[in-house]
Protein backbone atom coordinates (compact mmCIF):
# COMPACT_ATOMS: atom_id res chain seq x y z
CA UNK A 1 0.00 0.00 0.00
CA UNK A 2 1.44 3.45 -0.79
CA UNK A 3 1.48 6.16 2.09
CA UNK A 4 2.83 9.07 -0.80
CA UNK A 5 0.18 11.28 -2.07
CA UNK A 6 -1.35 10.96 -5.78
CA UNK A 7 -2.44 13.68 -7.75
CA UNK A 8 -5.33 15.48 -6.54
CA UNK A 9 -8.57 16.06 -8.71
CA UNK A 10 -11.01 18.71 -7.97
CA UNK A 11 -14.46 17.35 -8.78
CA UNK A 12 -17.38 19.97 -9.29
CA UNK A 13 -18.06 23.47 -7.78
CA UNK A 14 -18.63 24.60 -3.90
CA UNK A 15 -17.23 21.97 -2.24
CA UNK A 16 -15.80 22.39 0.98
CA UNK A 17 -13.01 19.37 0.28
CA UNK A 18 -11.10 18.59 -2.79
CA UNK A 19 -12.01 15.20 -4.41
CA UNK A 20 -9.86 12.51 -5.88
CA UNK A 21 -10.58 9.19 -7.68
CA UNK A 22 -13.24 7.53 -5.13
CA UNK A 23 -15.71 10.59 -5.96
CA UNK A 24 -18.71 9.67 -7.39
CA UNK A 25 -18.62 12.00 -9.98
CA UNK A 26 -23.05 11.55 -9.87
CA UNK A 27 -22.84 15.19 -9.55
CA UNK A 28 -21.39 18.25 -11.04
CA UNK A 29 -21.92 20.50 -7.88
CA UNK A 30 -19.28 19.45 -5.64
CA UNK A 31 -20.62 19.82 -2.14
CA UNK A 32 -23.73 17.46 -3.55
CA UNK A 33 -21.12 14.70 -4.84
CA UNK A 34 -19.11 14.36 -1.66
CA UNK A 35 -22.12 14.46 0.61
CA UNK A 36 -23.49 11.62 -1.54
CA UNK A 37 -20.73 9.66 -1.36
CA UNK A 38 -20.81 10.47 2.42
CA UNK A 39 -24.15 8.68 3.35
CA UNK A 40 -23.15 6.07 0.14
CA UNK A 41 -20.13 5.18 2.66
CA UNK A 42 -22.68 4.53 5.43
CA UNK A 43 -23.58 1.27 3.44
CA UNK A 44 -20.57 -0.97 5.22
CA UNK A 45 -22.47 -1.22 8.45
CA UNK A 46 -26.09 -1.64 7.22
CA UNK A 47 -26.46 1.84 6.98
CA UNK A 48 -27.42 2.69 3.77
CA UNK A 49 -28.39 0.69 0.13
CA UNK A 50 -26.61 1.20 -3.23
CA UNK A 51 -29.44 1.27 -4.96
CA UNK A 52 -31.77 3.33 -2.85
CA UNK A 53 -29.02 6.08 -2.77
CA UNK A 54 -28.40 6.10 -6.04
CA UNK A 55 -32.16 6.48 -7.16
CA UNK A 56 -33.24 8.99 -4.52
CA UNK A 57 -29.67 10.84 -6.83
CA UNK A 58 -31.29 10.83 -9.92
CA UNK A 59 -34.31 12.44 -8.57
CA UNK A 60 -32.05 15.65 -7.18
CA UNK A 61 -31.63 18.49 -9.05
CA UNK A 62 -28.06 19.30 -9.66
CA UNK A 63 -27.01 22.05 -7.21
CA UNK A 64 -30.34 22.54 -5.96
CA UNK A 65 -30.97 22.03 -2.07
CA UNK A 66 -34.63 21.84 -1.89
CA UNK A 67 -34.89 19.28 -4.69
CA UNK A 68 -31.99 17.51 -2.67
CA UNK A 69 -34.28 17.83 0.95
CA UNK A 70 -37.70 16.24 -0.90
CA UNK A 71 -35.73 13.77 -2.50
CA UNK A 72 -34.10 12.34 0.80
CA UNK A 73 -37.69 12.84 2.52
CA UNK A 74 -39.18 10.76 -0.05
CA UNK A 75 -37.03 7.50 0.39
CA UNK A 76 -36.31 8.24 4.13
CA UNK A 77 -40.25 7.68 4.61
CA UNK A 78 -40.89 5.28 2.63
CA UNK A 79 -37.79 3.10 4.00
CA UNK A 80 -39.40 3.99 8.02
CA UNK A 81 -42.45 2.87 6.35
CA UNK A 82 -41.30 -0.53 5.30
CA UNK A 83 -39.40 -1.04 8.98
CA UNK A 84 -42.92 -0.07 11.08
CA UNK A 85 -44.25 -2.79 8.62
CA UNK A 86 -41.75 -5.32 9.07
CA UNK A 87 -41.92 -4.76 12.91
CA UNK A 88 -45.40 -4.97 13.11
CA UNK A 89 -45.36 -8.14 11.43
CA UNK A 90 -42.69 -9.91 14.10
CA UNK A 91 -39.77 -9.58 11.33
CA UNK A 92 -37.29 -7.84 13.52
CA UNK A 93 -34.08 -8.16 11.74
CA UNK A 94 -35.92 -6.50 8.79
CA UNK A 95 -37.20 -3.69 10.68
CA UNK A 96 -34.37 -2.92 11.97
CA UNK A 97 -32.21 -3.04 9.02
CA UNK A 98 -35.07 -1.02 7.33
CA UNK A 99 -34.97 1.51 10.47
CA UNK A 100 -30.70 2.13 10.45
CA UNK A 101 -31.50 2.81 6.73
CA UNK A 102 -34.15 5.77 7.07
CA UNK A 103 -32.15 7.21 9.80
CA UNK A 104 -29.36 7.73 7.37
CA UNK A 105 -31.86 9.48 4.79
CA UNK A 106 -33.35 11.72 7.51
CA UNK A 107 -29.60 13.01 8.14
CA UNK A 108 -28.91 13.14 4.20
CA UNK A 109 -32.86 15.06 4.21
CA UNK A 110 -31.88 17.51 6.98
CA UNK A 111 -28.16 18.59 6.28
CA UNK A 112 -29.35 20.49 3.72
CA UNK A 113 -32.11 22.47 5.87
CA UNK A 114 -31.13 25.91 7.73
CA UNK A 115 -30.32 25.29 11.41
CA UNK A 116 -33.53 28.37 11.40
CA UNK A 117 -36.04 26.35 9.63
CA UNK A 118 -38.57 24.54 11.69
CA UNK A 119 -37.95 21.35 9.68
CA UNK A 120 -34.82 21.03 11.12
CA UNK A 121 -35.77 19.96 14.32
CA UNK A 122 -38.30 17.99 13.48
CA UNK A 123 -36.71 15.76 10.32
CA UNK A 124 -33.73 15.59 12.70
CA UNK A 125 -36.22 13.80 15.49
CA UNK A 126 -37.12 11.78 13.22
CA UNK A 127 -33.76 10.70 11.97
CA UNK A 128 -33.02 9.71 16.11
CA UNK A 129 -35.75 7.96 16.38
CA UNK A 130 -35.40 5.51 14.01
CA UNK A 131 -31.75 5.07 15.35
CA UNK A 132 -33.16 4.49 18.46
CA UNK A 133 -35.98 2.17 17.46
CA UNK A 134 -33.21 0.07 15.78
CA UNK A 135 -30.81 0.08 19.07
CA UNK A 136 -33.91 -1.30 20.94
CA UNK A 137 -33.29 -4.43 18.60
CA UNK A 138 -29.86 -4.35 19.11
CA UNK A 139 -27.89 -7.33 21.53
CA UNK A 140 -27.40 -5.97 23.86
CA UNK A 141 -29.39 -3.19 23.32
CA UNK A 142 -28.15 0.24 23.02
CA UNK A 143 -27.95 2.55 25.97
CA UNK A 144 -28.95 6.53 25.11
CA UNK A 145 -26.92 8.96 27.51
CA UNK A 146 -27.43 12.14 29.26
CA UNK A 147 -24.25 12.93 30.03
CA UNK A 148 -24.15 15.16 33.27
CA UNK A 149 -22.29 18.18 32.45
CA UNK A 150 -21.94 21.81 34.04
CA UNK A 151 -25.98 21.56 35.59
CA UNK A 152 -27.22 20.86 32.14
CA UNK A 153 -26.57 17.33 29.92
CA UNK A 154 -24.53 16.08 26.70
CA UNK A 155 -25.91 13.71 24.48
CA UNK A 156 -25.01 10.21 23.57
CA UNK A 157 -25.06 6.45 22.88
CA UNK A 158 -23.58 3.41 24.95
CA UNK A 159 -22.45 0.05 22.96
CA UNK A 160 -21.71 -2.56 24.28
CA UNK A 161 -20.02 -5.98 23.98
CA UNK A 162 -21.43 -7.44 27.19
CA UNK A 163 -21.15 -7.32 30.95
CA UNK A 164 -17.78 -7.71 31.19
CA UNK A 165 -15.13 -4.53 31.70
CA UNK A 166 -13.85 -4.25 27.97
CA UNK A 167 -11.59 -1.73 26.47
CA UNK A 168 -13.70 1.09 25.02
CA UNK A 169 -13.52 3.99 22.67
CA UNK A 170 -15.21 7.20 23.37
CA UNK A 171 -16.37 8.64 19.51
CA UNK A 172 -17.08 12.43 18.86
CA UNK A 173 -17.77 13.79 15.46
CA UNK A 174 -16.60 16.84 14.28
CA UNK A 175 -18.66 20.12 13.35
CA UNK A 176 -21.74 18.76 10.72
CA UNK A 177 -22.16 15.18 11.81
CA UNK A 178 -24.34 13.12 14.22
CA UNK A 179 -23.72 10.26 16.94
CA UNK A 180 -26.04 8.24 14.65
CA UNK A 181 -23.45 9.04 11.75
CA UNK A 182 -20.64 8.07 13.57
CA UNK A 183 -22.28 4.74 14.61
CA UNK A 184 -21.64 3.59 11.26
CA UNK A 185 -18.77 6.31 10.20
CA UNK A 186 -17.03 6.51 13.08
CA UNK A 187 -16.23 3.25 14.50
CA UNK A 188 -19.07 2.82 17.08
CA UNK A 189 -20.16 -0.84 15.01
CA UNK A 190 -16.48 -1.49 13.77
CA UNK A 191 -15.86 -1.23 17.75
CA UNK A 192 -17.92 -3.76 19.04
CA UNK A 193 -16.67 -6.27 16.13
CA UNK A 194 -13.78 -6.09 17.69
CA UNK A 195 -14.49 -6.67 21.26
CA UNK A 196 -14.42 -2.89 21.87
CA UNK A 197 -17.62 -0.76 23.48
CA UNK A 198 -18.22 2.51 22.22
CA UNK A 199 -19.31 5.12 23.98
CA UNK A 200 -20.41 7.63 21.15
CA UNK A 201 -21.04 11.55 22.49
CA UNK A 202 -21.79 15.52 21.20
CA UNK A 203 -20.13 18.02 22.98
CA UNK A 204 -21.33 21.48 23.36
CA UNK A 205 -21.95 22.86 19.79
CA UNK A 206 -22.16 19.60 18.29
CA UNK A 207 -25.65 18.44 16.67
CA UNK A 208 -27.43 16.47 18.93
CA UNK A 209 -26.65 18.43 22.04
CA UNK A 210 -26.85 21.25 20.33
CA UNK A 211 -30.42 20.50 19.28
CA UNK A 212 -31.10 20.06 22.21
CA UNK A 213 -30.03 22.86 24.27
CA UNK A 214 -29.51 25.56 22.08
CA UNK A 215 -27.35 27.59 25.43
CA UNK A 216 -24.55 24.68 24.80
CA UNK A 217 -22.03 26.45 22.03
CA UNK A 218 -18.70 25.50 21.04
CA UNK A 219 -15.55 25.95 23.45
CA UNK A 220 -11.92 25.70 23.08
CA UNK A 221 -11.43 24.17 26.13
CA UNK A 222 -12.64 20.66 24.97
CA UNK A 223 -11.19 19.17 28.00
CA UNK A 224 -14.11 20.66 29.94
CA UNK A 225 -16.53 18.57 28.30
CA UNK A 226 -14.26 15.44 27.82
CA UNK A 227 -14.07 15.33 31.38
CA UNK A 228 -17.52 14.81 31.92
CA UNK A 229 -17.29 12.30 29.48
CA UNK A 230 -14.83 10.29 31.11
CA UNK A 231 -16.18 10.91 34.48
CA UNK A 232 -19.83 9.30 33.53
CA UNK A 233 -17.59 6.54 31.34
CA UNK A 234 -15.74 5.31 34.20
CA UNK A 235 -19.01 5.12 36.45
CA UNK A 236 -20.07 1.90 33.66
CA UNK A 237 -18.92 -1.43 34.88
CA UNK A 238 -18.69 -2.60 31.33
CA UNK A 239 -15.80 0.17 31.20
CA UNK A 240 -11.70 -0.78 31.31
CA UNK A 241 -10.70 2.49 33.40
CA UNK A 242 -7.05 1.46 32.04
CA UNK A 243 -8.16 0.95 28.19
CA UNK A 244 -9.99 4.20 27.14
CA UNK A 245 -9.55 5.77 23.85
CA UNK A 246 -10.58 8.72 21.76
CA UNK A 247 -11.65 8.97 18.73
CA UNK A 248 -12.06 12.45 17.04
CA UNK A 249 -13.23 13.31 13.69
CA UNK A 250 -13.02 16.39 11.41
CA UNK A 251 -12.83 19.30 13.76
CA UNK A 252 -12.17 16.90 16.37
CA UNK A 253 -9.11 17.19 14.36
CA UNK A 254 -8.00 19.89 16.83
CA UNK A 255 -10.64 18.96 19.85
CA UNK A 256 -9.51 15.97 20.39
CA UNK A 257 -5.54 16.72 20.89
CA UNK A 258 -6.68 19.55 22.86
CA UNK A 259 -8.41 17.33 25.25
CA UNK A 260 -6.00 14.64 25.89
CA UNK A 261 -3.31 17.62 26.53
CA UNK A 262 -4.69 17.90 29.89
CA UNK A 263 -7.34 14.78 30.26
CA UNK A 264 -4.72 12.27 31.57
CA UNK A 265 -7.23 9.53 31.79
CA UNK A 266 -7.30 8.66 28.23
CA UNK A 267 -4.98 5.74 27.21
CA UNK A 268 -4.62 6.89 23.78
CA UNK A 269 -6.25 9.25 21.15
CA UNK A 270 -6.90 8.98 17.20
CA UNK A 271 -7.75 11.96 14.82
CA UNK A 272 -8.90 11.64 11.59
CA UNK A 273 -7.45 15.06 10.45
CA UNK A 274 -5.29 16.63 12.40
CA UNK A 275 -5.86 20.16 12.84
CA UNK A 276 -2.75 22.44 14.46
CA UNK A 277 -5.04 25.58 14.11
CA UNK A 278 -8.65 25.71 12.73
CA UNK A 279 -8.15 29.33 11.99
CA UNK A 280 -5.70 29.06 9.26
CA UNK A 281 -8.11 26.79 7.40
CA UNK A 282 -10.78 29.47 8.04
CA UNK A 283 -8.85 32.26 6.77
CA UNK A 284 -9.81 32.06 3.19
CA UNK A 285 -13.16 31.00 3.24
CA UNK A 286 -13.84 33.68 5.82
CA UNK A 287 -12.25 36.05 2.71
CA UNK A 288 -14.43 34.24 -0.12
CA UNK A 289 -17.55 35.04 1.83
CA UNK A 290 -16.74 38.54 2.32
CA UNK A 291 -15.98 38.61 -1.55
CA UNK A 292 -19.08 36.69 -2.10
CA UNK A 293 -21.44 39.90 -1.39
CA UNK A 294 -24.11 37.67 -0.42
CA UNK A 295 -24.20 35.53 -3.78
CA UNK A 296 -23.13 32.49 -1.32
CA UNK A 297 -22.08 28.80 -2.05
CA UNK A 298 -23.82 25.76 0.00
CA UNK A 299 -20.84 25.26 1.99
CA UNK A 300 -20.72 29.09 2.74
CA UNK A 301 -24.34 29.22 3.98
CA UNK A 302 -23.90 26.02 6.01
CA UNK A 303 -20.72 28.25 7.86
CA UNK A 304 -22.97 31.31 7.91
CA UNK A 305 -26.50 30.07 9.06
CA UNK A 306 -25.71 26.27 10.92
CA UNK A 307 -21.93 26.42 12.40
CA UNK A 308 -21.91 29.72 13.41
CA UNK A 309 -24.98 29.62 14.87
CA UNK A 310 -23.41 26.47 16.92
CA UNK A 311 -20.89 29.64 18.70
CA UNK A 312 -24.00 31.62 19.93
CA UNK A 313 -23.76 33.74 16.50
CA UNK A 314 -26.89 34.20 14.68
CA UNK A 315 -26.58 37.00 12.58
CA UNK A 316 -24.98 35.75 9.76
CA UNK A 317 -22.29 37.89 7.73
CA UNK A 318 -22.38 40.91 10.31
CA UNK A 319 -20.63 38.28 12.44
CA UNK A 320 -18.15 36.38 10.88
CA UNK A 321 -15.45 38.71 11.87
CA UNK A 322 -16.63 37.84 15.50
CA UNK A 323 -16.68 34.11 14.20
CA UNK A 324 -12.84 34.79 12.79
CA UNK A 325 -11.69 36.05 16.70
CA UNK A 326 -13.60 33.28 18.04
CA UNK A 327 -11.59 31.09 16.11
CA UNK A 328 -8.16 32.49 16.47
CA UNK A 329 -8.70 30.75 20.10
CA UNK A 330 -8.79 27.60 18.83
CA UNK A 331 -4.68 26.70 18.61
CA UNK A 332 -2.99 23.64 19.22
CA UNK A 333 0.19 25.26 19.23
CA UNK A 334 2.13 25.69 22.05
CA UNK A 335 0.46 22.03 23.49
CA UNK A 336 2.70 19.62 22.06
CA UNK A 337 4.81 18.75 25.20
CA UNK A 338 1.54 18.22 26.84
CA UNK A 339 -0.62 15.81 24.10
CA UNK A 340 1.54 12.69 25.63
CA UNK A 341 -0.55 9.88 25.01
CA UNK A 342 0.22 7.56 22.02
CA UNK A 343 -1.56 9.46 19.04
CA UNK A 344 -2.90 8.17 15.51
CA UNK A 345 -3.19 10.92 13.18
CA UNK A 346 -5.20 9.52 9.71
CA UNK A 347 -4.27 12.59 6.93
CA UNK A 348 -6.71 12.15 4.06
CA UNK A 349 -4.69 13.24 0.88
CA UNK A 350 -7.65 15.08 -0.66
CA UNK A 351 -7.86 18.07 1.77
CA UNK A 352 -5.11 19.54 0.68
CA UNK A 353 -0.75 19.50 0.70
CA UNK A 354 -0.97 22.83 2.77
CA UNK A 355 -3.48 20.61 5.08
CA UNK A 356 -1.10 17.99 5.03
CA UNK A 357 2.05 19.60 5.90
CA UNK A 358 0.67 21.41 8.44
CA UNK A 359 -0.53 18.47 10.01
CA UNK A 360 3.07 16.19 9.56
CA UNK A 361 4.82 18.97 10.79
CA UNK A 362 3.30 19.41 14.05
CA UNK A 363 2.75 15.81 14.22
CA UNK A 364 6.59 15.80 14.43
CA UNK A 365 6.78 17.52 17.13
CA UNK A 366 5.08 15.10 19.43
CA UNK A 367 6.89 13.20 21.88
CA UNK A 368 5.57 9.86 22.32
CA UNK A 369 7.22 6.77 20.29
CA UNK A 370 3.99 4.93 19.78
CA UNK A 371 2.80 8.01 17.85
CA UNK A 372 1.77 7.13 14.39
CA UNK A 373 1.15 9.19 11.01
CA UNK A 374 -0.92 7.85 8.32
CA UNK A 375 -1.69 9.23 4.73
CA UNK A 376 -4.67 7.72 3.13
CA UNK A 377 -4.56 8.12 -0.62
CA UNK A 378 -6.58 7.82 -3.57
CA UNK A 379 -4.72 4.37 -4.48
CA UNK A 380 -6.67 3.28 -1.39
CA UNK A 381 -10.11 4.92 -2.34
CA UNK A 382 -9.69 6.83 1.03
CA UNK A 383 -8.30 10.24 -0.06
CA UNK A 384 -11.67 11.93 0.87
CA UNK A 385 -11.96 14.06 4.54
CA UNK A 386 -12.40 11.61 7.16
CA UNK A 387 -11.98 8.38 4.62
CA UNK A 388 -14.96 9.02 3.02
CA UNK A 389 -16.39 5.96 1.52
CA UNK A 390 -13.53 3.28 2.77
CA UNK A 391 -15.07 2.85 6.24
CA UNK A 392 -13.64 -0.71 6.09
CA UNK A 393 -9.90 0.51 6.10
CA UNK A 394 -10.04 3.35 8.28
CA UNK A 395 -11.34 1.53 11.10
CA UNK A 396 -8.75 -1.44 10.19
CA UNK A 397 -6.06 1.44 10.71
CA UNK A 398 -7.63 2.65 13.74
CA UNK A 399 -8.13 -0.60 15.85
CA UNK A 400 -5.43 -2.50 14.74
CA UNK A 401 -3.18 0.39 16.07
CA UNK A 402 -5.13 0.50 19.35
CA UNK A 403 -5.03 -3.36 19.65
CA UNK A 404 -1.47 -2.77 19.61
CA UNK A 405 -1.00 0.35 22.14
CA UNK A 406 -3.65 -1.24 24.52
CA UNK A 407 -2.82 -4.48 24.87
Amino acid sequence: MSNTAASVVSVGANHVFSSGRSSSRTFQDGYFDYNLLKFLGLATYSGAEIGECFETASRIVDGDPESWVEAWLSTAKRVEGYADEAFAGGHKVSAKEAWLRATTYYQAAFFFVQYKDPRKKQIYEKHTSCFQKAGKLFEPTLQVLSIPYEGKSLFGYFLRVDDKPRPTVLIQMGADGSSEQIYFSGGGAAALRRGYNALIFEGPGQTGTFMRDPSLTYRFDWEVPLKAVVDYALTLPQVDPDRLALIAYSLGGFLGPRAVAFEKRISACIVSGLVPSPSHLAGNRIERIKEADGKYDHSQNYLLYEHMAKYGLNNGIEDIDEFAKYWSSYELYGLEDKITCPLLVLQAAAEGEQNVALAKEFFDKLPNPKNKFRLTVEDEGAEMHCQKGNAMLLHAIEFDWLDDVLA
